[in-house]
């Protein structure tokens, strides 16, 4: 038996994006893989236990000044050593930054990094960028595997020699196409309905959007955005849409684990981030039929199909988001359209289903690397 511990900060993440696989490779190989999750305490925790699943406790903190870090360190440390897990997959900043480097101080799980996308994004300065890469470098020696979402960061590793040809595999990002879905009995909106689902961060560039509906409600008023996230900015990000007098075009909705409903509701996807890994929240409203707009920045454009699911814009331009967000108002035809490619687009390239699959064939690999092992030090202690 392959005992596997999959690494997360929050509960809410754990049960968004880590939960359901897990669950369901526990079932198809119950001779071969136990995978539990770790992740810090929330309402998702007991759902998450509920269903069977494995749910330990630590509090790896999102900050990264150093005393959080060193803390963080040792909480996980503590589990590894208490759990004796064979296989440590990391997800997220800041366990995988504490995972890899406890890895070089503890080498016996093998240890697999997830990269939700290198954090080198339109508005990351030179230094920060040296710095970023450098600790990357730093960071690979002790990693099994890294698995990616993005062919894109697959070539930023290549280019900057972050990680070696054999450490390298592309995971992709899979959303549940039968659960994301249209609606077949959807009732059209008297306005045009926008929605963006992003942390209240400022990474995603919440301030293009509302520099945008200033420019819009000039031209067309009829529409309505809705935004929903978690995060340090969201009384920041409220009290400029009170300041600028956006409340008739923006509302800002309560932070919701059951999203299908809220992307059946509105008409086209929205996401103005400085960069992204592979953006959920621009292919869970492709899989419900609805176009997208998204800046033009790593990650986004490997989910939008330019002019044919929907529209990639220049991060700075508001200007240029307005352009397209009324395009969309005055084409309905045409948004549909874009809406039912955007659904074939991510079937085809993004399910879940495929995203299990090679999951599975990782942890098979190393599931017959852990045997085979074990029949060495098997053989070995039985010498004369």
């Amino acid at each position: 038996m392959l005992k596997i511990l999959e690494v997360c900060t929050t509960s809410s993440s754990a049960y968004a994006l880590v939960f359901n696989r897990a669950q369901a490779l526990n079932a198809r190989y119950p001779q071969q893989l136990k995978i539990a999750i770790l992740c810090s305490d929330g309402k998702e925790v007991e759902l998450m236990r509920q269903q069977g699943m494995q749910v330990i406790l630590a509090d790896l903190h999102r900050s990264i000044s150093p005393w959080r870090l060193l803390q963080s360190f040792f909480n996980l440390q503590k589990v590894l050593r208490e759990g004796n897990y064979d296989v440590v997959h990391l997800h997220f900043g800041v366990p995988s930054l504490v995972g890899r480097c406890l890895a070089f101080v503890m080498r016996k799980p093998l240890w697999i990094y997830q990269s939700h996308g290198y954090s080198l994004s339109y508005n990351t300065s030179n230094l920060g960028k040296f710095t970023y890469l450098a600790v990357e470098r730093l960071l690979k020696w002790p990693v099994h595997l890294a698995l990616f979402q993005s062919h894109e960061d697959i070539e930023i590793a290549h280019r900057y020699k972050l990680l070696d040809a054999p450490q390298i595999k592309y995971l992709g990002n899979g959303i549940d196409t039968d659960y994301f879905c249209p609606s077949l009995d959807q009732i059209p909106n008297d306005k045009t309905i926008f929605g963006m689902v992003a942390r209240f961060e400022a990474i995603k560039n919440h301030e293009l959007l509302l520099d945008a509906v200033k420019h819009l409600r000039l031209v067309n008023p009829n529409f309505k955005v809705l935004l929903i996230g978690q995060g340090e900015l969201k009384t920041e990000i409220t009290a400029k849409i009170a300041a600028h007098r956006l409340e008739e075009w923006i509302e800002v909705r309560a932070y919701s684990m059951d999203m299908v409903e809220f992307y059946r509701e509105i008409d086209v996807g929205l996401l103005t981030s400085f960069g992204e890994g592979l953006p959920r929240a621009l292919l869970e409203p492709m899989a419900c039929a609805k176009p997208v707009i998204g800046t033009d920045v790593k990650g986004s454009r490997e989910a939008i199909q330019d002019l044919t699911t929907g529209f990639l814009v220049p991060v700075t331009d508001p200007q240029a988001l307005a352009t397209k967000m009324q395009w969309l108002m005055e084409h309905p035809l045409e948004r549909q359209r874009m809406g039912l490619a955007g659904r074939a687009h991510v079937v085809e390239h993004f399910s879940a289903q495929q995203v299990l699959e090679r999951l599975s064939s990782v942890y098979i690999a190393c599931y017959e690397h852990h045997r085979r092992l074990a029949q060495l030090e098997t053989s070995w202690n039985t010498l004369p």
